[in-house]
């Protein structure tokens, strides 16, 4: 019968690290194309009851497109 070595727990917090690092890093990418997107309505969009609603049919919110890139 083949053995199933287990990882280390310095293995798995090392690999939790490493995760939570990658995790952070595509949060930061996420805002920013948020922000850049929201921005893009608002710049193309007759008026503000316009830039609302295709900001909520996106699921972006008026605040993401007034971040600092």
């Amino acid at each position: 019968m083949a053995r199933v070595s287990r990882a280390s727990s310095s293995d798995e917090a090392l690999q939790g690290g490493w995760l939570a690092g990658v995790r952070a890093e595509e949060k930061v990418l996420r805002d920013v194309q948020e922000c850049k997107a929201a921005r893009t309505v608002a710049g193309h969009s007759v008026d503000a009851s316009e830039c609302a609603e295709l900001l909520e049919m996106l699921g972006l919110h008026a605040e993401q497109g007034k971040q600092l890139i």
